[in-house]
């Protein structure tokens, strides 16, 4: 997580090729720690479900939404407006071409965008964590 706050401090949003790499870098340190959260849940609590060992970090938390307790918590994230769609749509822009006669919708990167993923994720694996210490 420091790994991501610290990259995020070069990230200067000026569609570079260094900064496009230092944006992909940022979404890699986040994916990472979301894919290492889901293996810890499903060693913590395994409920019947397949290994998840091999899926990518977001099939993962749809698998992981078969465990009741946790399940609405993991939906929030994956769908519209969640962690977990933020990061995917924000990657997609990172490498999109901006064309310059649409006036509506062509949202790029910026730092408030990554500060809210950071957010977003920070909030999310603590619920998850106070969740799951509860039962």
């Amino acid at each position: 997580m420091d790994l991501s706050e610290d990259i995020l401090k070069n990230i200067k949003f000026d569609e570079s090729s260094t900064d496009n790499q230092n944006q992909l870098i940022f979404f890699s340190c986040i994916e990472n720690s979301l894919d290492c959260l889901a293996n810890h849940i499903h060693k913590t609590i395994s409920n019947d479900i397949e290994s998840i060992q091999e899926l990518s970090f977001e099939y993962k938390w749809r698998k992981l939404t078969q465990i009741e307790v946790i399940k609405n918590i993991i939906n929030n994230e994956l769908f519209e407006n969640g962690l977990i769609s933020t990061i995917s749509d924000s990657k997609k822009r990172i490498f999109s071409i901006k064309d310059k006669n649409i006036i509506s919708s062509n949202k790029s990167n910026d730092l408030k965008k990554f500060t809210l993923i950071l957010s977003k994720f920070k909030s999310f694996n603590e619920l998850l964590r106070k969740t799951l210490d509860e039962c």
